[in-house]
This record gives C-alpha cells, structure tokens and sequence, in this order.
C-alpha cells in the first residue's frame, strides 16, 4: 500500500463518495450564489434575511452527511487512520484558536467563525497524510 490510504482510496466504493461529496458541494455553491442573488435583488431585513442567510447550510448539512456515509463504509483500519487524523486536527484547531484569542489581547485581529473549517480541514487534510503513513 502506498499513500492511497489518506481519503481518496480508502473507501470501500471512493467513486460513489466523491460523487455524494462533489453533488452536495454543487448545491452548497449553488444555494449560496442564489442567496446573494436574491438579498442583492430584494435586500430583506430581519428574519428574512437571517433565513435566506441560513439557505447554504443545506447544503453544508450534505456535504457533512457525505463525509459521515463516506467514514460508515470504511473498514477498522480506515477508521482509525481517520480518526487519528480528525483527533489532532480538533486538538490543533482548538490549540489554534485559543492560540489566537491571547494574541487578540495583544493585538490581533478577531479571529472570525468563518476561519474555523478551513483551519480544521486543512489540519485534517495534513494530519491524514502522516497518520495513514504511520500504518504502511
């Protein structure tokens, strides 16, 4: 086995996992596109616009529900690969923020919600690299 053990390869059927992924990403770009289409068009004002601002989380809860499928059909091995990556992408995300709310102290600017996936996947993205090497 070489490096096909981090995401692509290690599921039982990783075709029909990047589909679930990739069709669930497509309505998150979509739902959020129409969204700023229709507050640019109609400008609502309160609890519409926090429902129209809430429309991309459809999409969002697919995308999460295509990962979870995507972790169910994974034999034991896979799983702890993923869960050792996912453990030390949460430990350093919260190491991350926590991190940066001191700095803010000192400085830094506000550290917006916004940052937090990209921090934590991208952490995952890394670690599942060297946790799935650790098992060749």
């Amino acid at each position: 086995m070489e490096s096909k053990l981090y995401m692509g390869e290690c599921m039982f059927r990783a075709g029909r996992y990047w589909i679930e992924l990739g069709t669930a990403l497509a309505l998150y770009v979509f739902l959020l596109f129409a969204a700023n289409k229709i507050e640019f068009i109609f400008h609502p004002i309160g609890l519409w616009l926090l429902a129209l601002s809430m429309v991309p989380m459809i999409g969002a809860v697919a995308m999460a529900w295509a990962i979870l499928r995507g972790l169910h059909r994974m034999d034991e091995l896979q799983k702890r690969i993923q869960f050792d990556a996912i453990a030390i992408s949460f430990l350093g995300t919260a190491l991350i923020t926590f991190g940066w709310g001191f700095g803010e102290s000192a400085g830094l600017p506000p550290l917006r919600a916004f940052a937090v996936w990209p921090i934590m996947g991208g952490l995952w993205g890394i670690s599942l690299i060297f946790t799935s090497r650790k098992y060749r």
